[in-house]
């Protein structure tokens, strides 16, 4: 089937109102399970975020009440991940043709949109959902003002909103269990919905915050949404309403990044607002850059908004946040840019654009700065914070890593192509999220600086979808060159190593666990926050 054929029948099977029970089977098989079920899972028989989140915007676009079909749902399921199989192939280039024309190098062959647009949609999520809500405060800190008469949002109750919602689906998945075939469509739905009183029942001010987030599943949705790239409205709303009061919940994690991501266009489109949102963005990217670098390399080696100037009245550029260990140093040049609509459609002129404002650019101010870090007396440093500030570092080496403030799809490997051809060495670029990592698991300047220098120097040598597969190798093998071995590819499994041991201390799972391990009465409440008691939940088989 080519690609026409394979949305045609997609847009059929989608537009059946039962269809309901395909998507809350996919999410049960391919999200829910325990931390080391979902951490050590072969990602390839499983659907990723983006194609589940693909399947909903199809769903709601062709969502008809009207329409019921006594299909097998089962058996449907399999055709769906069998279309979805296919799909992917849709994205590989004609390689007949490219054989009659061979590129001069790797770097022409991978530069084409359609094989970025399948980079973007299959390298996974950006950030883990308890990353989005632990950011968003901040991010919006500046905002909380618009925020709360705009949008009638208390910013302090976002992440607590989320948790909320999570817990309470969570504690119906603790306690599914489908006693017969009667029961399985009916239960399987159950589990991933909620009422608007089992929402707000723990705070009153959780109101403001789900009108936010609500798509009418009985209005029009999603009209517009054809194709991967397209803007599918769950990225805004992805709390459905199916009846009044009664919402699908299915994927968790696209309400946690909706939380982050929204706010800035709400405010983006108020004109009288925009300038100051987009003002503090900037602003804030920083901050939260400085405030993770700071805590591995202290206050007095970590300097903000440094600018250089070659004389008093000639500035020559200015460096976001500089971190300094003995004779060596990373510039961190930061931006706040998004991918546009048209790179998510595949679009090169705009992905190459696109990737030159959000990183080309700063890794080549890094560079200009860098070297006049190395004759550090031919220039003025000025530290914005300080007037009496003195530059007194003497440094012979310095890396640039460039930063963006949210999830930039497939930013590694725009990297690696985008700029392999025309570097021999290139930054590592990473997302605020990445970066947080990255600092959590190397928490010393020294293991920071030598994980950054060993990544630049061989950025032509290895090669991953995401910065986590770089650093899940480092930790277990090193990141050096392999005799017999021209170029190391290293696949998803790399990074699967942070969604047991990173994401099971961010979202407390380890902690449960080990509550767990403890010795607690059977009439307990269950530390799993299911909110039954511990015989009729966990500690019902023990």
């Amino acid at each position: 089937m080519n690609k026409e054929q394979i949305l045609d029948r997609l847009n059929e099977i989608t537009s059946d109102k039962n269809f309901i029970y395909v998507l809350s089977a996919i999410v049960l098989k391919d999200f829910c399970g325990t931390l080391s079920e979902l951490s050590s899972k072969n990602v390839r028989e499983s659907l990723n975020n983006n194609e589940v989140k693909f399947l909903m915007g199809l769903w709601v676009k062709n969502w008809n009440n009207k329409q019921e079909t006594s299909y097998g749902e089962l058996k449907v399921l399999d055709e769906v991940y069998n279309l979805m199989e296919q799909f992917h192939y849709t994205f590989m280039p004609d390689l007949s043709k490219m054989l009659e024309n061979p590129s001069e190098s790797s770097f022409d062959f991978f530069n084409n949109g359609l094989m970025f647009k399948e980079t973007m949609f299959y390298s996974g999520a950006g950030a883990y959902d308890y990353q989005y809500t632990k950011w968003v405060t901040e991010k919006y800190k500046y905002d909380v003002d618009w925020l709360s008469k705009s949008k009638s949002i208390n910013l302090g109750k976002l992440p607590d909103f989320y948790h909320s919602l999570k817990m309470l689906q969570q504690a119906k998945l603790n306690k599914l269990k489908f006693d017969s075939e009667e029961t399985f469509r009916d239960k399987l739905l159950d589990v991933f919905c909620l009422s608007k009183e089992d929402i707000i029942a723990k705070d009153k001010d959780f109101t403001g915050i789900l009108e936010n987030f609500i798509l009418d599943l009985k209005q029009p949705q999603n009209q517009n949404f054809k194709d991967v790239g397209d803007f599918n409205i769950l990225a805004e709303k992805s709390i459905i309403e199916l009846t009044e009061g009664k919402y699908f919940i299915p994927m968790p994690y696209d309400l946690s990044e909706a939380i982050y991501e929204s706010p800035f266009y709400w405010m983006n489109s108020d004109e009288n607002y925009r300038s100051k949102a987009q003002f503090n963005r900037g602003e804030i990217a920083e901050e939260i850059t400085y405030k993770i670098i700071e805590k591995i390399f202290g206050t007095n080696n970590t300097l903000q908004n440094l600018i250089i100037k070659k004389s008093k009245s000639t500035m020559v550029t200015d460096i976001d946040i500089l971190a300094v260990k003995d004779d060596k140093a990373i510039i961190f040049q930061v931006k706040s840019k998004k991918l546009t609509a048209l790179s998510k459609k595949g679009n090169i002129d705009a992905i190459q654009s696109d990737f030159k404002k959000a990183v080309k650019d700063a890794y080549e101010q890094g560079l200009t700065a860098a070297e006049c870090l190395k004759s550090s007396n031919d220039f003025q440093f000025i530290l914005k914070s300080e007037p009496n500030f003195k530059f007194d570092f003497d440094i012979n080496k310095s890396f640039v890593v460039t930063i963006v403030l949210d999830d930039y799809p497939a930013i590694t490997h725009q990297t690696h192509i985008l700029l392999g051809k025309e570097y021999k060495e290139f930054p590592v670029a990473l997302n605020i999220f990445d970066l947080e990592i990255v600092a959590k698991y190397l928490n010393t300047s020294e293991k920071f600086i030598d994980y950054i220098e060993r990544r630049i120097k061989f950025s032509q040598y290895y090669k991953a979808d995401n910065e986590l597969g770089f650093l899940g190798f480092h930790l277990k093998k090193g990141l050096q060159k392999f005799p017999d071995s021209d170029m190391i590819a290293l696949d998803e499994s790399w990074a699967q190593f942070f969604d047991g041991d990173y994401y099971g201390e961010i979202s407390e799972v380890k902690k449960i666990q080990d509550n767990l391990r403890k010795k607690i009465g059977r009439n307990e409440p269950c530390p799993c926050g299911s909110g039954t008691k511990y015989k009729k939940c966990h500690g019902k088989n023990n």
